[in-house]
């Protein structure tokens, strides 16, 4: 935690209930022990060699930053019982006019999908209705298994990125939220396939769901996914899954958010060169099945295959500035 606190004063003056709290944090793990110091004269058999702090990996101290941030997030949660709600006759929800003309359901990765059905819901635009199109938003598989494993930083424990694009190509398979075949099948199965429509181009949705613009993604970076993942693991272990993530979408992403614009040369999540002509298999099996299977299709199908635009995954080191800029309360 010391060079931690040494990189945090040098982003600026910091706070002495910060700087205290901060020594108080225990290290990373169960159990773990403050490593040695360079230069610590005590005789040792067993342990962890002594370290200079200096030398410390970016991906050692942000899983220090980790636990420090966590805390800090689980501070917010009220300690006081929650009063149990009094049942009252509920109240149909309004309709509104356009609910009745464009009665939808949007569906495909939650990454993508997920913003656009909030701000949906704040205009009066449930879910639903009679007659609903199911609308299954696609992408270039590489960006939508990107999505796929972003999403889950924020809602569940995950693997590293790099792991994560690794076992999917051994299973041969990347999981439900990225397999748009599965999805339209799903729902096919339960309101009829002429209820299912495939949109590969979003710019295309504002027209079929009767709005001006829907939201693009969460402006949330490789390394602002990251330090989501890394701090849901000290989460997990600490409160229950719901908890945690209302504390990582609802606390944690908007601060996120600010800081993005304050640390410059953010990635983006991409598939690496090793795993991309798998993914470009992938792509266009699901393409053909799609096409074959006979789906209504709004936008080009070969949208559907890699773009290509990232190929790696998050930068450690800025993934740290964020942090600590976090730490600093710069948000």
């Amino acid at each position: 935690m010391l060079e931690l606190l040494r990189r945090l004063n040098e982003t600026g003056p910091s706070d002495v209930g910060r700087v205290d709290a901060l020594l108080r944090t225990s290290p990373p793990g169960r159990g773990r022990r403050d490593l040695p110091l360079l230069g610590d004269t005590e005789t040792r058999t067993y342990g962890p060699l002594p370290v200079d702090p200096a030398t410390l990996s970016p991906r050692e101290l942000l899983r220090a930053a980790s636990v420090r941030l966590a805390e800090d997030l689980l501070d917010t949660v009220e300690t006081t019982p929650v009063p149990r709600p009094r049942r009252w006759r509920r109240r149909r929800p309004k309709v509104e006019p356009d609910q009745q003309r464009f009665p939808y359901r949007l569906v495909g990765s939650p990454w993508l999908t997920l913003p656009i059905r909030e701000e949906l819901e704040r205009q009066g635009r449930l879910p639903g209705g009679k007659g609903f199109i199911v609308y299954v938003l696609g992408g270039p598989l590489d960006e939508v298994a990107a999505g796929a494993w972003k999403f889950r930083t924020f809602t569940n424990r995950v693997n590293p990125w790099n792991i994560w694009i690794r076992d999917a190509q051994w299973r041969g398979w990347l999981g439900p939220r990225a397999d748009l075949p599965r999805i339209a099948r799903w729902w096919a199965d339960r309101v009829g396939k002429g209820r299912v429509e495939i949109v590969t181009d979003p710019a295309l949705l504002p027209g079929l769901l009767g709005v001006d613009s829907v939201p693009g993604p969460w402006p949330i970076s490789a390394e602002g996914n990251e330090i989501a993942r890394v701090i849901g693991q000290v989460l997990s272990v600490r409160t229950d899954l719901e908890t945690q993530r209302t504390l990582l979408v609802d606390q944690l992403r908007p601060r996120l958010e600010k800081l993005e614009l304050l640390v410059p040369d953010a990635r983006e999540v991409g598939v690496p060169a090793e795993s991309f002509d798998w993914v470009e298999t992938q792509a266009r099996a699901q393409r053909d099945a799609l096409v074959e299977a006979g789906y209504a299709l709004h936008g080009d199908p070969d949208l559907l295959l890699p773009s290509g635009k990232a190929t790696q995954g998050p930068d450690e080191r800025r993934a740290l500035a964020l942090a600590l800029s976090l730490m600093a309360g710069r948000s």
